[in-house]
């Protein structure tokens, strides 16, 4: 054995460093600390699955002495069972007579936790001030577990398993029910249908907590959610108080360098199915992101006047077509805004569709995205119909109590210049970025790529 040089070793890990070997007492208190590695046994013929850890290894959640009333304070904390080491065997044994701390032990069961080195099934000692389900979650996340049911938890992922995911999800595009897949692949490559499996819905709440935590939530417990109030939005572009002065210390050459420029666009494959139970789609931070708030959304849509002009320009498709309606989709698409610089979206402007690209749908995210440059006398908006959208803007501004913007802000469309081709050629001298002062060399189709 690697550890006590006595007994002789049968066990090896796959996830430790080195090629050591242990007893079964030197393995389990080994991986005191690392629970979540995979350990494999010799049979005599070659190394197989093992369940020593499910068997032996009990993961120890109550608290010190000190944090807990139950346990008295002159009784030395132990993390796991005393191992008894015995020179004549492997086995590992349990203690002849109980220690102090164990006559004040709560409560243990049996829970499958999620790894990235598996799926595992651990012994859990549970504190005995643990009376109600509130304190068992207490209990997982003190020890970097997050339960999958706080009422009842009987399955839990490690924190380490939600980041990886999260990351893979950012990077990889990698959906949830393949990485649970790839999770029982590693557990058990032969038969990975026989792993016990949870799917990974609750990465949305890991997910939200992230947002939370990086917003300053827990900090600044605002009252009332602040619309976008846990998106980032571009450093660079131009925000007063924050990367450039209040508008009276602007001189006259700034006005048009801190002007902000917005690209907007519609995406007609970002659909939306209708679904079968839709009280079940719970938004966790209903817009506090990218998307709109859905009830104000709601009332606009109620309450905006149901017309579509037909474009006096070229046959624009996301103009024409506004009537495209589809009865098994709830959303027929999505409508953004982003900075025109650097393509970053905009929080709190991103709409749905009902029945195409109406002017309905992105007078709403235009006017959320404008509510983020409050101060400002002036923007560029970006929009491959600018020509039909911006000729009655002001009036359905002025006409809806949904849509608001403040007087002095001065407007000016553009199109893109890979757009700009297909329109009529009175469009080029209206439209065409080149002509725009202070526009500088934007193209307006980085919601393109």
């Amino acid at each position: 054995c690697s550890s006590c040089q006595k007994s002789s070793p049968r066990n090896r890990c796959q996830d430790c460093f080195g090629s050591d070997m242990w007893c079964d007492a030197c393995c389990v208190s080994t991986h005191a600390y690392l629970p979540f590695h995979r350990i494999q046994t010799w049979n005599g013929q070659f190394f197989e699955k093992s369940d020593l850890l499910t068997n032996h290894l009990i993961l120890d959640l109550r608290h010190y002495p000190d944090d807990c009333p139950f346990i008295p304070v002159d009784v030395e904390t132990q993390m796991m069972w005393n191992l008894d080491i015995s020179d004549e065997g492997d086995d590992v044994n349990q203690p002849s007579e109980p220690s102090a701390l164990m006559n004040t032990s709560g409560s243990r069961s049996s829970l499958v936790i999620i790894s990235s080195t598996g799926i595992f099934r651990r012994s859990i000692q549970w504190c005995p001030c643990a009376k109600s389900p509130a304190q068992y979650t207490q209990l997982l996340l003190r020890a970097k577990l997050f339960p999958a049911s706080f009422k009842n938890p009987k399955t839990a992922f490690t924190f380490e398993v939600l980041d990886h995911f999260r990351v893979d999800a950012l990077e990889c595009k990698t959906a949830a029910m393949n990485f649970m897949s790839k999770i029982q692949r590693i557990t058990d490559e032969a038969f990975p249908s026989r792993v016990p499996v949870s799917y990974l819905s609750i990465s949305r709440e890991w997910w939200d907590l992230h947002n939370r935590m990086r917003a300053g939530v827990v900090h600044d417990q605002p009252d009332i959610s602040i619309d976008g109030g846990l998106a980032l939005f571009c450093p660079a572009c131009p925000q007063i108080d924050i990367n450039i002065p209040p508008e009276t210390e602007w001189k006259l050459e700034d006005r048009l360098l801190y002007r902000p420029q917005l690209v907007v666009d519609g995406n007609m494959k970002l659909v939306h199915l209708i679904m079968k139970c839709p009280l079940d789609d719970v938004s966790l931070s209903d817009g506090e992101l990218f998307m709109v708030r859905r009830p104000a959304y709601a009332n606009h849509l109620a309450h905006a006047p149901e017309r579509q002009p037909k474009s006096r320009c070229n046959n624009h498709r996301a103009q024409n077509n506004g009537n495209l309606h589809r009865k098994h989709l709830d959303s027929t698409g999505k409508g953004a805004c982003a900075c025109a610089r650097h393509g970053a979206f905009v929080p709190h402007c991103i709409v749905d569709f009902q029945k195409g690209e109406w002017q309905i749908n992105m007078d709403y995210s235009i006017c959320q995205a404008l509510k983020q440059f409050s101060g400002h006398d002036q923007a560029l908006i970006i929009y491959d119909i600018c020509c039909q959208w911006s000729i009655h803007f002001q009036e359905r501004v002025a006409q809806s109590e949904f849509l608001e913007l403040w007087d002095s802000l001065k407007i000016t469309g553009a199109v893109g210049k890979w757009h700009l081709a297909t329109h009529i050629p009175e469009c080029f001298a209206k439209f065409t970025l080149n002509f725009i002062e202070g526009a500088g060399q934007v193209e307006g189709e980085i919601l393109e790529t």
